[in-house]
């Protein structure tokens, strides 16, 4: 048994090193590559410079009229406005109860409805995009 041993022993040791050196120079230049390519990707990440002008590639969407129905309270609403500037969807804050829900879901929808918002743009092109309108007692908030 010994001597099965110490031939299958031999044998590892003998497979191993030929492909050691190759195995070892492989993964060195392996490493090597790798840091001289990963240095070239530094333009990708976005670095602000000094006196850089920005440019104006994509707009949010804006309310542009409503007709406001006060809420009771200060409530946010996420709105999502398609390429015509008209309302797709919106979602109220979590938290209410369903009765309040409802209620509030009928007066904001209404005033929704006849909402107008100037759409998103991508490149000077209308695009669908969502826009946070802040509904309180006695004036309206929009942010993008």
């Amino acid at each position: 048994m010994h001597d099965l041993t110490e031939r299958l022993t031999f044998w590892a040791s003998g497979l191993m090193r030929p492909l050691a050196l190759p195995a070892a120079g492989g993964l060195a230049a392996a490493v090597l590559l790798f840091m001289a390519v990963m240095t070239n990707f530094q333009g990708i990440i976005s670095v602000p410079q000094p006196g850089d002008v920005p440019t104006i590639l994509a707009t949010e969407a804006q309310l542009k009229s409503t007709l406001l129905d006060t809420a009771p309270e200060e409530i946010n609403v996420d709105v999502l406005v398609d390429e015509q500037g008209r309302v797709i969807d919106y979602s109220l804050p979590k938290g209410l109860d369903l009765a309040a829900r409802q209620e509030l879901k009928r007066e904001i929808g209404n005033s929704l409805l006849f909402s107008q918002f100037h759409p998103a743009t991508t490149f000077g092109q209308p695009t669908s995009g969502w826009v946070r309108v802040t509904f309180r007692r006695t004036q309206l908030e929009v942010r993008g």
